[in-house]
């Protein structure tokens, strides 16, 4: 099953500096956020919903990881940081697959 992954907000300083918020979105609908803050020091992520009851359940650690790994795996060098993957690409992930 698939979610939408949409950038909801993005204030990325630098490489090192920044935080973006994102959308999982499931048939139309936002069901959560998950919300990156990140400095050279240290890297946080919460996920904003109720895991045990979205459209496709999973374990909140997949709902922050696998956003990430679908946007760098999008990246290419014209893209400096990951709020760009969105100009040009739809961003999914697809829950019933794992990697």
């Amino acid at each position: 099953m698939t979610y939408e992954v949409t950038l909801l907000t993005a204030d990325i300083r630098d490489p090192l500096n920044g935080e973006m918020n994102l959308g999982l979105v499931h048939k139309g609908t936002q069901a959560a956020e998950v919300q990156y803050r990140w400095t050279k020091e240290e890297f946080t992520a919460t996920f904003v919903g109720l895991a045990p009851t979205m459209p496709v359940p999973a374990h909140p650690t997949e709902f922050i990881a696998r956003p990430i790994a679908a946007i760098r795996s999008l990246m290419t060098p014209a893209h400096r940081f990951p709020s760009e993957v969105f100009k040009d690409n739809r961003v999914s992930i697809d829950l019933q697959t794992k990697g």
